[in-house]
């Protein structure tokens, strides 16, 4: 089962609209997705639910261990979509958890009786507090969103460090997956984020890019994603292309796991 976390230590580059539009896509291929909102802000659960909200209970509660993640997690308006709400008191969490023992590695924890999805998808708040290391420990990708924007691009430098460090202290098989540029603008500006982070980061940048988007904003105003509300859209064919991606990346690991066999390393580094 994949755990892709989308993380990026730098607000509004559009990881929540890239976690519930992805998970969206990939339930209407028929794939069996669970949406985890580790973002206080719970936009991405306003968006699979159309605006419903998740309940009291969610994220926060199942950190504090005050519920099961089994019990937080609701069904939404998509067939083979479920998600486990941030919550309410997903905030008061990061503070609240700071004495408690083992607070790193919550959210792994709770994962364990949680079957049956082909994969898990995490939002992620945009600082590295205790939820966002609870979902680093939690996943096998990461997956950045990155607008086009030079402040974003130099963001990815802590990304890649506090993945580094979770890796070695929690998660030897945590690896950054991708890298998407949103937002993007045809403008000499994002031409040239986008030229950088290809030369910079080569294969990790998907070939899809997601481009800034009026359509994506009315969208969320009524609490659909792009592909529900605008499937036609420039937009939402571009998200088509980048839910294609994740899936054939998906695929080219069991078949390399099944190469390797199962007694092998997930990393041998």
């Amino acid at each position: 089962m994949r755990r892709i976390a989308f993380v990026n230590l730098k607000g509004g580059v559009g990881k929540s609209t890239c976690a519930a539009t992805i998970a969206v896509g990939l339930a209407k291929r028929g794939r069996r997705v669970l949406l985890i909102d580790a973002d206080a802000q719970g936009h991405a659960t306003w968006t699979v639910t159309r605006g419903q909200g998740g309940g009291d209970v969610g994220l926060g509660e199942v950190l504090l261990r005050h519920a099961a993640a089994v019990d937080a997690i609701r069904p939404t308006p998509t067939e083979g979509l479920d998600v486990l709400p941030a919550g309410s008191s997903l905030g008061g969490a990061n503070i609240a958890l700071a004495q408690e023992l083992g607070r790193d590695t919550r959210l792994r924890s709770a994962l364990v009786d949680v079957r049956g999805y082909d994969e898990v998808l995490i939002d992620s708040g945009p600082s590295l507090n205790l939820s966002t290391i609870n979902v680093l420990t939690a996943a096998t990708e990461v997956v950045a969103p990155v607008d086009a924007a030079m402040y974003a691009v130099l963001g990815l430098v802590d990304l890649r460090r506090a993945v580094e460090e979770i890796r070695d202290a929690y998660n030897p098989g945590l690896r950054l997956a991708g890298l998407v540029l949103c937002k993007a603008r045809k403008d000499a500006t994002s031409r040239d984020v986008e030229r950088q982070l290809r030369e910079t980061f080569g294969g990790l940048v998907h070939k899809a890019t997601i481009p800034l988007s009026a359509a994506i904003e009315a969208a969320h105003a009524r609490g659909l994603t792009i592909l529900d509300h605008a499937p036609k859209s420039p937009a939402a064919t571009a998200f088509e292309a980048l839910i294609d991606e994740v899936l054939s990346h998906g695929r080219s690991e069991e078949t390399e796991h099944a190469r390797r066999g199962p007694g092998a390393r997930e990393d041998a580094a």
